[in-house]
Protein backbone atom coordinates (compact mmCIF):
# COMPACT_ATOMS: atom_id res chain seq x y z
CA UNK A 1 0.00 0.00 0.00
CA UNK A 2 0.82 3.65 -0.49
CA UNK A 3 -0.28 5.91 2.12
CA UNK A 4 0.80 9.76 1.43
CA UNK A 5 1.14 11.68 4.71
CA UNK A 6 1.55 16.03 3.44
CA UNK A 7 2.54 18.21 7.05
CA UNK A 8 1.58 21.67 7.68
CA UNK A 9 1.06 23.29 4.10
CA UNK A 10 0.04 27.03 5.49
CA UNK A 11 -1.73 27.80 2.10
CA UNK A 12 -1.81 31.60 2.00
CA UNK A 13 1.03 32.32 3.96
CA UNK A 14 3.42 35.44 3.16
CA UNK A 15 3.49 38.06 0.59
CA UNK A 16 5.65 38.76 -2.44
CA UNK A 17 7.39 36.39 -4.09
CA UNK A 18 6.89 33.73 -0.51
CA UNK A 19 3.45 33.81 -1.22
CA UNK A 20 3.57 31.00 -3.69
CA UNK A 21 5.57 28.65 -2.03
CA UNK A 22 3.24 26.86 0.12
CA UNK A 23 0.85 26.65 -3.30
CA UNK A 24 3.85 25.20 -5.54
CA UNK A 25 4.67 22.61 -3.00
CA UNK A 26 1.33 21.60 -2.01
CA UNK A 27 0.56 21.41 -5.89
CA UNK A 28 3.81 19.16 -6.47
CA UNK A 29 3.20 16.92 -3.75
CA UNK A 30 -0.52 15.90 -5.04
CA UNK A 31 0.97 15.50 -8.62
CA UNK A 32 3.68 13.28 -7.40
CA UNK A 33 1.11 11.17 -5.16
CA UNK A 34 -1.74 10.48 -7.44
CA UNK A 35 -0.64 6.91 -7.44
CA UNK A 36 -1.58 6.68 -3.62
CA UNK A 37 -3.88 4.58 -2.18
CA UNK A 38 -4.88 7.16 0.62
CA UNK A 39 -3.84 10.73 1.49
CA UNK A 40 -3.22 11.96 4.63
CA UNK A 41 -3.16 15.75 5.73
CA UNK A 42 -2.16 16.53 9.18
CA UNK A 43 -3.39 20.15 9.38
CA UNK A 44 -2.65 23.36 9.06
CA UNK A 45 -3.59 23.52 5.22
CA UNK A 46 -4.50 26.93 5.65
CA UNK A 47 -2.54 29.85 7.53
CA UNK A 48 -5.74 31.32 8.35
CA UNK A 49 -9.16 30.19 10.00
CA UNK A 50 -10.69 32.39 7.23
CA UNK A 51 -8.73 32.31 4.38
CA UNK A 52 -9.29 34.38 1.10
CA UNK A 53 -11.53 33.16 -1.43
CA UNK A 54 -8.68 33.33 -4.00
CA UNK A 55 -6.29 30.66 -1.30
CA UNK A 56 -9.34 28.29 -0.55
CA UNK A 57 -10.33 28.09 -4.81
CA UNK A 58 -6.70 27.14 -5.52
CA UNK A 59 -6.33 24.59 -2.84
CA UNK A 60 -9.71 23.08 -3.97
CA UNK A 61 -8.61 23.28 -7.36
CA UNK A 62 -5.49 21.19 -6.10
CA UNK A 63 -7.10 18.95 -4.18
CA UNK A 64 -10.06 17.72 -6.51
CA UNK A 65 -7.37 15.81 -9.41
CA UNK A 66 -7.15 12.97 -6.50
CA UNK A 67 -11.16 12.45 -7.75
CA UNK A 68 -9.89 11.44 -11.19
CA UNK A 69 -7.93 8.70 -10.36
CA UNK A 70 -8.96 5.14 -10.14
CA UNK A 71 -8.75 3.63 -6.90
CA UNK A 72 -9.16 0.04 -5.86
CA UNK A 73 -9.73 1.65 -1.95
CA UNK A 74 -12.57 0.99 -0.20
CA UNK A 75 -14.38 2.79 2.22
CA UNK A 76 -15.98 0.40 5.27
CA UNK A 77 -16.62 2.33 8.04
CA UNK A 78 -16.81 5.35 10.47
CA UNK A 79 -16.59 5.98 14.08
CA UNK A 80 -17.34 8.76 15.76
CA UNK A 81 -18.21 10.92 13.27
CA UNK A 82 -22.10 11.62 11.45
CA UNK A 83 -22.13 9.88 8.40
CA UNK A 84 -24.22 12.88 6.84
CA UNK A 85 -21.28 15.11 7.39
CA UNK A 86 -19.42 12.70 4.65
CA UNK A 87 -20.14 13.70 1.06
CA UNK A 88 -20.05 10.63 -1.52
CA UNK A 89 -17.89 12.49 -3.68
CA UNK A 90 -15.18 12.60 -1.09
CA UNK A 91 -14.45 8.73 -1.58
CA UNK A 92 -14.36 9.12 -5.87
CA UNK A 93 -10.64 8.29 -6.97
CA UNK A 94 -8.16 8.67 -4.20
CA UNK A 95 -9.49 9.19 -0.31
CA UNK A 96 -8.08 12.59 1.27
CA UNK A 97 -8.21 12.35 5.44
CA UNK A 98 -7.54 15.60 7.08
CA UNK A 99 -7.76 17.38 10.52
CA UNK A 100 -7.38 20.71 11.14
CA UNK A 101 -4.42 22.42 12.76
CA UNK A 102 -4.58 25.71 15.08
CA UNK A 103 -3.91 28.03 12.23
CA UNK A 104 -7.13 27.03 10.48
CA UNK A 105 -9.27 25.99 13.95
CA UNK A 106 -12.20 28.19 14.52
CA UNK A 107 -15.09 27.82 17.57
CA UNK A 108 -16.54 24.70 18.38
CA UNK A 109 -19.99 25.77 16.61
CA UNK A 110 -18.10 27.43 13.59
CA UNK A 111 -17.12 25.94 10.32
CA UNK A 112 -13.34 25.91 9.82
CA UNK A 113 -12.15 25.83 6.12
CA UNK A 114 -10.91 21.64 6.22
CA UNK A 115 -14.90 21.40 7.18
CA UNK A 116 -15.79 23.58 4.31
CA UNK A 117 -13.56 21.45 1.58
CA UNK A 118 -15.33 18.20 3.75
CA UNK A 119 -18.57 20.03 2.77
CA UNK A 120 -17.41 20.40 -0.61
CA UNK A 121 -16.91 16.75 -1.06
CA UNK A 122 -12.94 16.87 -1.67
CA UNK A 123 -12.03 15.49 1.69
CA UNK A 124 -12.95 13.55 5.60
CA UNK A 125 -12.61 16.33 8.38
CA UNK A 126 -11.87 14.12 11.56
CA UNK A 127 -11.40 15.53 15.02
CA UNK A 128 -11.78 12.57 17.55
CA UNK A 129 -13.95 9.91 14.72
CA UNK A 130 -12.05 7.03 12.91
CA UNK A 131 -12.53 6.21 9.37
CA UNK A 132 -11.64 2.52 8.37
CA UNK A 133 -10.78 0.97 4.39
CA UNK A 134 -9.60 -1.47 2.98
CA UNK A 135 -6.60 -1.24 1.12
CA UNK A 136 -5.78 -4.35 -1.26
CA UNK A 137 -7.48 -6.46 0.97
CA UNK A 138 -5.64 -4.93 4.33
CA UNK A 139 -7.79 -3.02 6.71
CA UNK A 140 -6.65 0.62 7.51
CA UNK A 141 -7.55 2.59 10.11
CA UNK A 142 -7.83 6.54 10.44
CA UNK A 143 -7.90 7.91 13.61
CA UNK A 144 -7.54 12.11 14.05
CA UNK A 145 -7.79 14.66 16.36
CA UNK A 146 -7.90 17.94 15.11
CA UNK A 147 -6.13 20.85 17.41
CA UNK A 148 -7.31 21.82 20.28
CA UNK A 149 -5.94 24.41 22.79
CA UNK A 150 -2.57 23.15 24.60
CA UNK A 151 -4.18 23.20 28.09
CA UNK A 152 -7.02 20.98 27.22
CA UNK A 153 -5.31 18.30 24.72
CA UNK A 154 -4.61 15.73 27.27
CA UNK A 155 -8.10 15.41 28.60
CA UNK A 156 -9.67 15.71 25.23
CA UNK A 157 -7.30 12.96 24.44
CA UNK A 158 -8.26 10.70 27.50
CA UNK A 159 -11.97 11.30 27.09
CA UNK A 160 -11.95 10.52 23.46
CA UNK A 161 -9.57 7.26 23.99
CA UNK A 162 -9.33 6.34 20.43
CA UNK A 163 -8.94 2.68 20.57
CA UNK A 164 -6.90 0.54 17.85
CA UNK A 165 -9.49 -1.65 15.74
CA UNK A 166 -8.66 -5.08 15.43
CA UNK A 167 -6.96 -6.53 12.12
CA UNK A 168 -5.63 -3.41 10.93
CA UNK A 169 -3.34 -0.97 10.16
CA UNK A 170 -3.94 1.81 12.93
CA UNK A 171 -2.68 5.11 11.85
CA UNK A 172 -3.45 8.06 14.46
CA UNK A 173 -3.53 11.82 13.65
CA UNK A 174 -2.91 14.52 15.96
CA UNK A 175 -1.80 18.46 15.56
CA UNK A 176 -0.33 19.28 19.24
CA UNK A 177 2.96 20.53 20.98
CA UNK A 178 4.10 17.09 22.51
CA UNK A 179 6.66 16.81 25.42
CA UNK A 180 9.48 17.34 24.13
CA UNK A 181 8.19 19.07 20.23
CA UNK A 182 7.63 22.53 21.72
CA UNK A 183 6.19 24.80 19.62
CA UNK A 184 6.40 27.83 21.97
CA UNK A 185 7.27 27.81 25.69
CA UNK A 186 4.07 30.15 26.16
CA UNK A 187 1.78 27.34 25.30
CA UNK A 188 3.35 24.48 27.11
CA UNK A 189 1.76 20.94 26.04
CA UNK A 190 0.04 19.18 28.44
CA UNK A 191 0.88 15.82 26.33
CA UNK A 192 4.28 13.84 26.49
CA UNK A 193 5.22 11.34 24.49
CA UNK A 194 4.65 8.78 27.02
CA UNK A 195 1.21 9.93 27.18
CA UNK A 196 0.08 8.57 23.77
CA UNK A 197 -1.95 6.13 23.64
CA UNK A 198 -0.81 2.49 22.75
CA UNK A 199 -1.71 -0.34 19.81
CA UNK A 200 -1.25 2.49 17.33
CA UNK A 201 1.08 1.15 14.25
CA UNK A 202 2.23 5.13 13.36
CA UNK A 203 1.15 8.39 15.18
CA UNK A 204 1.52 11.44 13.12
CA UNK A 205 2.30 14.82 14.63
CA UNK A 206 2.06 18.31 12.66
CA UNK A 207 2.34 21.58 14.12
CA UNK A 208 6.16 21.57 14.80
CA UNK A 209 8.44 22.27 11.25
CA UNK A 210 10.91 20.44 11.87
CA UNK A 211 10.94 16.49 11.35
CA UNK A 212 11.97 13.54 13.15
CA UNK A 213 10.83 9.75 14.14
CA UNK A 214 11.36 7.76 17.29
CA UNK A 215 10.30 4.66 18.32
CA UNK A 216 7.77 4.56 20.81
CA UNK A 217 7.45 0.91 21.93
CA UNK A 218 5.48 -0.93 19.03
CA UNK A 219 4.56 2.71 17.66
CA UNK A 220 6.10 4.49 14.64
CA UNK A 221 6.32 7.93 15.91
CA UNK A 222 6.22 11.08 13.31
CA UNK A 223 6.80 14.19 13.45
CA UNK A 224 5.88 15.55 9.71
CA UNK A 225 7.56 19.08 9.84
CA UNK A 226 5.95 21.73 7.29
CA UNK A 227 6.05 21.58 3.71
CA UNK A 228 7.08 25.41 3.21
CA UNK A 229 9.09 27.57 5.93
CA UNK A 230 7.06 29.69 7.64
CA UNK A 231 8.22 31.53 10.58
CA UNK A 232 11.95 30.38 10.49
CA UNK A 233 13.63 28.04 13.13
CA UNK A 234 17.16 27.10 13.11
CA UNK A 235 16.53 23.43 12.56
CA UNK A 236 14.45 24.01 9.91
CA UNK A 237 17.89 25.27 7.79
CA UNK A 238 19.22 21.73 8.54
CA UNK A 239 16.74 19.94 7.00
CA UNK A 240 15.04 19.48 3.54
CA UNK A 241 11.12 20.29 3.58
CA UNK A 242 9.23 17.13 1.89
CA UNK A 243 6.12 14.94 2.56
CA UNK A 244 6.13 10.99 3.48
CA UNK A 245 5.19 7.58 2.07
CA UNK A 246 4.22 4.70 4.59
CA UNK A 247 3.74 1.16 3.30
CA UNK A 248 2.45 -0.33 6.16
CA UNK A 249 5.32 -0.38 7.78
CA UNK A 250 8.22 2.13 7.24
CA UNK A 251 8.09 5.48 6.75
CA UNK A 252 9.65 7.47 3.47
CA UNK A 253 10.88 10.64 3.27
CA UNK A 254 10.54 12.82 -0.03
CA UNK A 255 11.48 15.76 -1.01
CA UNK A 256 9.93 19.21 -2.07
CA UNK A 257 12.07 19.86 -5.20
CA UNK A 258 10.35 23.44 -5.58
CA UNK A 259 11.06 24.84 -2.23
CA UNK A 260 14.09 27.28 -0.73
CA UNK A 261 17.14 26.34 0.83
CA UNK A 262 17.14 27.94 4.56
CA UNK A 263 20.39 29.94 5.78
CA UNK A 264 20.91 30.39 9.03
CA UNK A 265 24.02 32.28 9.90
CA UNK A 266 24.89 34.09 13.24
CA UNK A 267 27.45 37.62 12.51
CA UNK A 268 28.71 39.97 15.74
CA UNK A 269 28.71 43.14 15.55
CA UNK A 270 32.32 45.25 15.00
CA UNK A 271 32.57 48.65 12.77
CA UNK A 272 32.67 46.23 9.48
CA UNK A 273 28.94 44.91 10.14
CA UNK A 274 28.02 45.83 6.80
CA UNK A 275 30.70 44.94 5.31
CA UNK A 276 30.39 41.68 6.52
CA UNK A 277 27.02 41.48 5.70
CA UNK A 278 27.56 41.84 1.98
CA UNK A 279 30.74 39.28 2.01
CA UNK A 280 28.34 37.04 3.67
CA UNK A 281 25.07 36.98 1.58
CA UNK A 282 27.17 36.99 -0.98
CA UNK A 283 29.09 34.27 -0.79
CA UNK A 284 25.58 31.98 0.38
CA UNK A 285 23.93 33.03 -3.05
CA UNK A 286 26.90 32.17 -4.68
CA UNK A 287 26.45 28.62 -3.29
CA UNK A 288 23.43 28.91 -3.60
CA UNK A 289 22.11 26.04 -6.63
CA UNK A 290 18.11 25.87 -5.45
CA UNK A 291 15.15 27.23 -8.39
CA UNK A 292 14.08 29.03 -5.91
CA UNK A 293 15.77 31.99 -4.34
CA UNK A 294 17.10 31.22 -0.80
CA UNK A 295 15.75 32.47 2.59
CA UNK A 296 18.84 34.07 4.38
CA UNK A 297 18.61 34.64 8.47
CA UNK A 298 21.37 36.29 9.81
CA UNK A 299 21.19 37.46 13.42
CA UNK A 300 23.61 40.21 14.04
CA UNK A 301 24.84 39.72 17.97
CA UNK A 302 27.20 41.29 20.54
CA UNK A 303 26.90 44.90 22.02
CA UNK A 304 26.45 47.97 20.58
CA UNK A 305 29.32 50.87 21.47
CA UNK A 306 27.03 53.44 24.66
CA UNK A 307 25.61 56.11 22.80
CA UNK A 308 25.71 54.49 19.09
CA UNK A 309 22.06 53.99 17.64
CA UNK A 310 21.27 50.97 16.19
CA UNK A 311 22.56 50.55 13.05
CA UNK A 312 19.65 50.54 9.69
CA UNK A 313 20.47 47.30 7.01
CA UNK A 314 17.96 49.19 4.51
CA UNK A 315 20.34 49.25 1.81
CA UNK A 316 21.72 45.77 2.49
CA UNK A 317 18.13 44.62 2.30
CA UNK A 318 17.58 46.59 -1.47
CA UNK A 319 21.14 45.20 -2.55
CA UNK A 320 19.75 41.81 -2.62
CA UNK A 321 16.07 41.95 -2.67
CA UNK A 322 16.18 40.70 -5.74
CA UNK A 323 18.49 37.48 -5.40
CA UNK A 324 17.03 36.44 -2.09
CA UNK A 325 14.64 36.59 0.94
CA UNK A 326 16.44 38.38 3.71
CA UNK A 327 15.84 38.15 7.43
CA UNK A 328 17.83 40.53 9.36
CA UNK A 329 17.82 40.41 12.98
CA UNK A 330 19.51 42.47 15.28
CA UNK A 331 19.95 41.17 18.73
CA UNK A 332 22.28 43.64 20.08
CA UNK A 333 22.74 45.01 23.95
CA UNK A 334 24.00 48.30 24.66
CA UNK A 335 27.19 48.89 26.51
CA UNK A 336 26.10 50.35 30.31
CA UNK A 337 22.46 48.22 30.02
CA UNK A 338 23.57 45.89 32.25
CA UNK A 339 24.72 48.40 34.85
CA UNK A 340 21.89 50.33 34.65
CA UNK A 341 19.78 47.17 35.34
CA UNK A 342 21.82 46.01 38.38
CA UNK A 343 21.46 49.59 39.31
CA UNK A 344 17.67 49.68 39.46
CA UNK A 345 17.97 46.12 40.93
CA UNK A 346 20.45 47.81 44.25
CA UNK A 347 17.58 50.96 44.03
CA UNK A 348 14.66 48.59 44.83
CA UNK A 349 16.60 46.29 47.46
CA UNK A 350 17.01 49.41 49.54
CA UNK A 351 13.66 50.58 49.48
CA UNK A 352 14.79 54.06 48.63
CA UNK A 353 11.86 56.77 48.42
CA UNK A 354 11.49 57.85 44.36
CA UNK A 355 13.72 61.09 45.06
CA UNK A 356 16.58 59.21 46.46
CA UNK A 357 16.33 56.62 43.41
CA UNK A 358 15.91 59.87 40.75
CA UNK A 359 18.75 61.04 42.80
CA UNK A 360 21.37 57.95 42.59
CA UNK A 361 20.18 57.51 39.25
CA UNK A 362 21.08 60.80 38.11
CA UNK A 363 24.29 61.03 39.98
CA UNK A 364 25.39 57.30 38.28
CA UNK A 365 24.43 59.22 34.72
CA UNK A 366 26.82 62.37 35.13
CA UNK A 367 29.44 59.80 36.47
CA UNK A 368 29.12 57.91 33.60
CA UNK A 369 28.85 61.07 31.07
CA UNK A 370 32.03 62.37 32.81
CA UNK A 371 30.23 65.90 33.80
CA UNK A 372 31.57 67.59 36.66
CA UNK A 373 28.22 69.07 37.74
CA UNK A 374 27.05 68.99 41.36
CA UNK A 375 24.43 66.45 41.40
CA UNK A 376 22.22 69.11 44.03
CA UNK A 377 22.71 72.06 41.31
CA UNK A 378 20.75 69.69 38.82
CA UNK A 379 18.46 67.51 40.62
CA UNK A 380 16.31 70.59 42.39
CA UNK A 381 15.59 72.04 39.15
CA UNK A 382 14.92 69.11 37.98
CA UNK A 383 12.04 68.38 40.37
CA UNK A 384 10.84 71.72 39.63
CA UNK A 385 10.81 71.46 36.28
CA UNK A 386 13.68 74.41 35.62
CA UNK A 387 14.84 72.84 32.71
CA UNK A 388 15.61 76.52 31.58
CA UNK A 389 18.12 76.58 34.41
CA UNK A 390 19.63 73.39 33.82
CA UNK A 391 20.40 73.67 30.31
CA UNK A 392 22.09 77.31 31.33
CA UNK A 393 24.32 75.56 33.15
CA UNK A 394 25.47 72.43 30.58
CA UNK A 395 26.32 74.83 28.58
CA UNK A 396 28.51 77.19 30.32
Amino acid sequence: MKISIIPDCHCGYGQGKRHEDSFLALEEVIEKNLDSDLILIVGDLFNSRIPKQETFGRVAKTLVKVQNIPSQTKFIDVIGKDRKDMSPSALKGIPIVAINGNHDRRSKHMVNPVQLLEKSGLLMHLHCGTVIFEIHGQKVAVHGMSNVPERYAKDVMYKWGPKPVENAVNILLIHQSIDPYIYSPLEPPSIKLEDLPGGFDLVIDGHIHWHDTKTLGGSLFLLTGSLAPTSLHKKESEQKKGWFVYNGTTVEFKSVENQRKIYWEDLYFNENIKSDLNRKISDIISRDSGKLEPIIKINVKGSLPKGMNLPSFADVERKFRDKAVLRLSRKLKQEGFEEQVELLKALRERRLSPEEQGLVILRENLKQAKCNLNTDEIFEPLMDGEIDKILSKLIQ
